[in-house]
């Protein structure tokens, strides 16, 4: 696997990711703030992926997010951004609740589903760019399937 860090330590009945697929979100994270920098905001945005990337860093740093926040990150309205939060919580990727501390506000969080997907999507991400870093760079691309996926396929392939 190369030099990098992809070591899971066990975290209650999950694993915790490697501070370097932490360290990789942020980098994600900072890439897709810079192309503001360079492209018209509305061509590459996707506020799903923002919020999905924050969620997986506030979460590995033990900290929550409520959905005021969520709508900073997403930069987009209110009411986009309650949409965002529904489409990703039917596909079972994020989950919501009332905070024990103050019930006005509402918690966004990745469900064990949307933290497992994160993870083997960073995996990837890392496994990506340590190929093309030792092929020079002229690594084809890959396509990502979600662990999920990946489970269903060998299912089917035993049959």
């Amino acid at each position: 696997m190369g030099s990098r860090d992809y070591s899971m330590a066990k975290r209650g009945n999950g694993t915790k990711p490697s501070r370097s697929l932490v360290a990789l979100a942020r980098q994600t994270q900072q890439a897709r703030i810079n192309c503001s920098q360079h492209f018209p905001k509305h061509v590459f945005r996707d506020a799903a992926w923002d919020i999905m990337l924050e969620l997986f860093i506030v979460a590995e740093e033990g900290r929550n997010m409520c959905v005021k926040e969520t709508m900073a990150v997403s930069g987009e309205s209110a009411t986009s951004t309650m949409r965002r939060i529904e489409g990703l919580e039917e596909a079972r990727l994020v989950g919501r609740r009332y905070d024990p501390i103050d019930h006005r506000r509402v918690i966004v969080e990745l469900s064990e589903n949307g933290r497992q997907a994160m993870i083997a999507f960073l995996v990837h991400l890392f496994e990506a760019g340590e190929a093309a870093s030792e092929q020079g760079g002229t690594t084809k691309p890959v396509s990502f399937i979600p662990i999920a996926n990946n489970r269903q396929r060998r299912l089917g392939e035993m049959e």
